[in-house]
């Protein structure tokens, strides 16, 4: 190879490295297990993800990295996530003159849309040892509540904007693994993952039924001078403008994750163990706040004092992701058939609550510390699914699931619409020479969930939620030097 040669695959090179960023990070999703996203993989999600016990593909570093140790040669895998959601929300209670939309509020993700991509890289180096590298996204959120421009009429917006109103969480895992055949039928592994994480949210601010109520208090003086404080203030409060608060950060920590497979050749049995770690995010960022310029306090109280209550800062948050634990078995010994089932649990009693710690709080409006309770019970799921060979170069998936959310009454909102759901799905795989495409469909219907919790009326957040989503998933693999793709069965 010549110097021009080796130039050209180094341009080739850069512009697929460039590819890659900019594929991963378009990742958001909404999912059902609060900001969890389990459907990483073509393959293994044709089979519903039952995938810890198979884990013969490079998306095994996501459901069981112990899996690439019996991957020989060179592989590379690239995999897509196409998800449109539709998510709706129909208040029980709402203030006097609100224009409710006929089908209710609409969480819309935008672009309606939205790709979630990964990729794994995995070369065996010696009898015993393979390494292997995965890029992808197990955490994110995106959603958009927002029906309405800041000069609207208060009546038309989204009721419960006060919560939350744009809420948007991005969480890549960058992970080197290595793997170890302890036999010729069993392996471990264990990677350590750099964890990059970007939070976004946006809220509307001074809730004439909460807080707002106590900002006006702090007005009294100077709206009604010698008034009660506390009749003032309620006062004071439907004739605030409406704010907004804009909070964003990014955090880089360190994750791990580990798996052991083992296989049974005379029965045709495997057994998958995984674990993927909790990790707790420490986010510096920044606060920003807006209000509206029309407002009916504009003569007593012009728009630079709201400006001096609530400055532009500098903010630090922190909270957890869940940790995983998955248990797997598969058989191939019926129907020439592979059927498989697995168990998953995350741990989201870690997530209780968030808290944003304020800079400036000296005669501002702004807290010191900001705390937004949540309270997760742990979530599980779930999974079985089957493939079948439909000849030499061809195989067709199935599968169902079951996952039920971690987010209690209390907790459902804008932020966190979420519920419990059903999932079914199908896939279908093609070789072709050294690579190999796949396929999968699913179909996501949450249960229909309706709240009704005391604490949450001035919030506007109970009601009625009906969500649902179409996913589709695509994935390319490739056995690099090699003229064909093994099966990996």
């Amino acid at each position: 190879m010549n110097y021009s040669d080796h130039h050209v695959c180094r341009a080739r090179l850069k512009n697929v490295l460039l590819l890659l960023i900019l594929w991963l990070v378009s990742a958001q999703f909404l999912g059902a297990s609060a900001f969890s996203i389990n459907e990483l993989g073509a393959r293994a999600m044709g089979m519903s993800g039952a995938f810890v016990a198979i884990a013969n593909d490079g998306s095994a570093i996501f459901y069981n990295p112990a899996g690439i140790a019996f991957q020989k040669g060179m592989r590379f895998e690239m995999d897509g996530l196409l998800v449109e959601g539709f998510f709706r929300f129909v208040p029980t209670d709402v203030p006097p003159g609100t224009i409710v939309p006929s089908r209710g509020f609409d969480g819309y993700i935008r672009p309606k849309v939205v790709p979630v991509a990964n990729m794994y890289f995995t070369k065996d180096i010696s009898k015993k040892w393979t390494l292997g590298f995965g890029a992808f996204a197990p955490f994110g959120l995106g959603a958009n509540w927002e029906n309405f421009h800041d000069s609207d009429p208060a009546n038309t917006k989204f009721v419960a904007r006060y919560v939350s109103s744009r809420p948007l969480m991005q969480s890549f895992w960058l992970q080197p693994t290595a793997a170890y055949r302890i036999s010729e039928n069993s392996s471990v592994a264990l990677g350590i993952a750099f964890v990059h994480t970007h939070v976004f949210l946006q809220q509307s601010i001074l809730n004439p039924l909460d807080e707002g109520r106590t900002f006006g208090e702090k007005l009294a003086d100077i709206v009604f001078p010698g008034q009660d404080t506390v009749l003032a203030g309620r006062s004071i409060a439907r004739l605030l403008p409406e704010g907004r608060s804009r909070l964003a950060g990014t955090s880089d920590d360190y994750g791990v994750a580990a798996g052991y497979l083992y296989k049974h050749p005379a029965s045709k049995t495997n057994i998958g163990l995984m674990y993927r770690s909790a990790v707790v995010h420490h986010f510096t960022g920044t606060g920003s706040f807006a209000f509206t310029k029309n407002y009916p306090l504009k003569p007593f109280v012009g728009i630079k004092e709201f400006q001096k209550r609530f400055p532009d800062q500098n903010i630090k948050m922190h909270f957890p992701t869940p940790g995983t634990y998955a248990i797997g078995i598969s058989n191939s010994a019926f129907w020439n058939s592979t059927i498989a089932f697995d168990f998953t649990v995350q741990d989201y009693r870690r997530f209780k609550d968030v808290i944003v710690n304020f800079t400036q709080t000296k005669d501002t409006g702004t807290p010191a510390e900001a705390r937004l309770t949540f309270d997760f019970r742990n979530s599980y799921a779930w999974r079985f699914g089957i493939e079948k060979p439909w000849n030499t170069n061809t195989i067709f998936r199935a599968g169902y699931f079951f996952d039920r959310t971690p987010v209690p009454d209390k907790s459902v909102g804008p932020l966190w619409p979420d519920s419990s759901r059903h999932n079914f799905t199908l896939g279908v795989s093609r070789r072709m020479g050294n690579k190999e495409f796949s396929f999968f469909y699913q179909a996501m219907q949450f249960i229909n969930r309706t709240t009704n919790v005391p604490a949450n009326v001035k919030q506007l957040t109970n009601g009625h939620y009906n969500n649902y989503a179409n996913l589709a998933g695509f994935s390319m693999r490739i056995h690099l030097g090699s003229p064909t793709i093994d099966t990996g069965r």
